[in-house]
């Protein structure tokens, strides 16, 4: 195969600052060894960044096999002169060859053609449909299309892109394979293989667009989230995400193949906290934030989120949540996933850190647990009388979760705090403890946890959500341990009654109610500060 040399400038600084999660032998070895199917754009532009220190001779030579040329320690892009074919869309041109003689040979030009509809989709998709600016083009081209070179790839691979140039915004071209009908890709069809690949990696033709200093885990988790939120029947997706709710004691930042998994993270956003919007301007602040030597991959997804009052915090935690809970119902509220029944078919809930049998008279203290930001431990707790249960930071911040599973229905209860009564005189099936790693100020985060004798309750107020509610309706939850009436009302900072409810329950339950704004008359209050007052039997609670 002939190659013509592109000098890539772009990445060449950074080759310290990014070997800490995937290093130039981790991407040579998926590039070379691996004997599964490999997202390569990773491994490449990983290669193109860091250089070509720490592999041998024999190594640096073996890159022309991909397209890459080292010269010193900086990586060349090569392209192929001797696809011999063009043919056009209204966005891209595509190179191919039938020439039977070459391993480039596409087996016939309808090949090329599905491929040009496909790619013409997935343009609308994130162009029209999302917002997002084209790529940027080669300004070196004779012409105004995107390029896309269809030749032999190694067995492993779906596509590559590469990006090219230098700054914070860099131009680039796609490869797909001329055939895929290889056997690793066998759980699709050919038409399936070609719609997730170019979905995938058009989108890094994006991203490279916006930010080429961006963390690989960004660029990845975004992009696979992607393939499904256009093709959502093929779910190649799936074969991630066991990895992810496998280790929730991995960073989310956390790079290699784990970090396809963390697709699951922008699935919530998009479910939750915004939706496609919130991605899209993730990626607006990732440009506007764009720095060679600071990561601010967090940043920027906290800033798009902030801007409907949540946070990257909030994000995080819910979704550790709901990644226990795995629940579509409707009861899940917040926690629940549209396909977690699918998404029960590769995985199970993440695995317990450790399993808590408490007893009636019991006092225990577990020491020296650590975990680093944006790391999570889950614990199994069991018990058949009350429970309190505190967590004390040792170093750093974080966020201390329970999970109820009402006995025999689709109903949770979710506290949070550092400590916690849990009774489960109300009938319970499992509960979940969830310890997560916040802030950013510190090396190593350590905590310790205590379980002592807890309260009976009369019965639980849970905080109201969304709150702020910003126009929306409000929900509140509540469990009723024992038989009583509750009265509930909302008053405004006068203390005058604007809303309420009072009804009696005879047997344990959890209960929702929703307020939508408006007073006991039916006229919508304005806006501003509301407190609420539950009074049971023998308590009372206000917010």
């Amino acid at each position: 195969m002939n190659w013509t040399n592109r000098s890539l400038l772009l990445f060449s600084f950074c080759a310290c600052l990014y070997g800490r999660e995937l290093s130039v032998k981790n991407s040579y070895d998926a590039l070379f060894h691996s004997s599964r199917p490999v997202h390569a754009t990773l491994h490449i532009n990983n290669l193109i960044r860091q250089g070509a220190i720490g592999l041998t001779d024999l190594e640096k030579v073996r890159l022309n096999e991909i397209g890459l040329s080292v010269h010193g320690n900086e990586i060349i892009v090569l392209k192929s002169t001797v696809l011999d074919q063009i043919y056009d869309t209204e966005h891209f041109r595509f190179f191919y060859t039938l020439d039977e003689s070459s391993n480039d040979a596409v087996e016939n030009e309808d090949y090329v053609t599905n491929m040009g509809a496909v790619f013409e989709e997935v343009w609308s998709f994130y162009i029209d449909s999302m917002g997002f600016d084209p790529p940027p083009l080669n300004p070196n081209n004779d012409h105004d299309l995107y390029e896309i070179y269809i030749e032999y790839l190694s067995p492993t691979y779906f596509g590559l892109t590469f990006g090219e140039g230098s700054g914070e915004s860099c131009h680039g071209f796609i490869k797909m394979r001329n055939s895929y009908t290889a056997s690793q890709f066998n759980n699709h069809t050919v038409l399936e293989n070609i719609q997730v690949t170019a979905v995938h990696e058009f989108f890094h033709s994006i991203q490279f667009g916006y930010n080429c200093y961006e963390k690989f885990w960004f660029m990845e988790a975004s992009a696979t989230w992607s393939e499904d939120e256009l093709y959502d029947n093929i779910n190649d997706f799936y074969r991630y995400i066991p990895n992810f709710f496998s280790n929730p004691n991995h960073a989310i930042g956390t790079e290699g193949t784990f970090m396809y998994g963390t697709c699951i993270f922008f699935q919530y956003i998009d479910e939750h906290l915004g939706g496609r919007e919130t991605i899209r301007k993730s990626w607006d602040y990732s440009r506007d934030y764009a720095s060679p030597v600071n990561d601010i991959s967090f940043l920027a997804i906290d800033a798009a989120l902030q801007e409907n009052n949540f946070s990257f915090e909030i994000a995080y935690n819910q979704m550790r949540i709901a990644n226990q809970i795995l629940s579509s119902s409707e009861n899940a509220g917040v926690y629940s996933y549209e396909e977690a029944d699918g998404y029960l078919t590769v995985v199970s809930p993440p695995p317990k850190e450790d399993y808590f049998f408490f007893e009636k008279g019991d006092i225990e203290s577990i020491d020296n647990y650590s975990l680093q930001l944006y790391e999570s431990h889950y614990y199994s707790l069991s018990t058949e009388t009350p429970v309190a249960i505190s967590l004390t930071e040792v170093n750093g911040e974080f966020s201390f979760t329970s999970i109820v599973k009402i006995n025999g229905t689709d109903q949770w209860i979710v506290k949070s705090g550092l400590e916690q009564n849990i009774d489960p005189e109300i009938g319970i099936e499992w509960i979940t403890l969830i310890v997560s790693a916040l802030g950013e100020n510190e090396n190593d985060w350590d905590y310790s946890l205590s379980l002592s004798d807890g309260y009976s309750e009369d019965f639980t107020f849970y905080p109201p959500y969304p709150n702020p509610s910003i126009g929306q309706s409000v929900n509140f939850e509540f469990q009723v341990i024992t038989e009583q009436t509750i009265d509930f009302q909302i008053v405004d900072i006068l203390g005058q009654n604007i809303w309420g409810f009072s009804s009696h329950y005879s047997k344990p339950e959890v209960i929702t109610i929703t307020w939508d704004g408006n007073n006991q008359s039916g006229q919508r209050v304005a806006n501003g500060v509301y407190f609420g007052i539950m009074e049971g039997k023998s308590d009372q609670k206000v917010f």
